[in-house]
């Protein structure tokens, strides 16, 4: 094991607060904390614990979507996993995965549309447009 038994409790304490979360509709998706790739083995066993134990699903993500809403967050070398209840809204997220990176293919990646990119992922994280639009005030 590659993380102290702190950090341990801290990710496993994330994991069974975001799988609630994500079960009793409070998000529609959440994100684990970041960790890195070395960790993943450690973690993995409680992240099937929690999400069968709470009725949801998780996305073992290794290039979580880099958007102006978030960024502050350093996202290289870091993964995550994506905590969802339907699959529907896995596949909404990893679409707007692909429709940014047809935009940044494209050069079209600016503007309006960058910002569309970060108000859909605050939704999907559910953020209110309040807390979401703050964001840029």
């Amino acid at each position: 094991m590659n993380m102290d038994q702190f950090k341990l409790g801290m990710h496993v304490g994330e994991i069974k607060a975001w799988c609630e979360a994500v079960k009793n509709d409070a998000k529609g998706m959440s994100l684990s904390a970041p960790f890195k790739p070395e960790d993943y083995e450690t973690l993995l066993p409680y992240m099937v614990e929690h999400s069968e134990r709470n009725g949801v699903n998780f996305y073992h993500e290794k290039e979580l979507i880099a958007t102006d809403l978030f960024g502050d967050m350093d996202l290289s070398s870091i993964w995550v996993f994506v905590i969802y209840r339907r699959p529907e809204t896995l596949e909404k997220y990893l679409k707007l995965k692909e429709d940014k990176e047809k935009l940044l293919e494209s050069g079209s990646y600016e503007g309006d549309t960058r910002k569309d990119i970060a108000v859909h992922f605050g939704r999907l994280l559910g953020y209110s447009d309040a807390m979401i639009h703050a964001r840029w005030s």
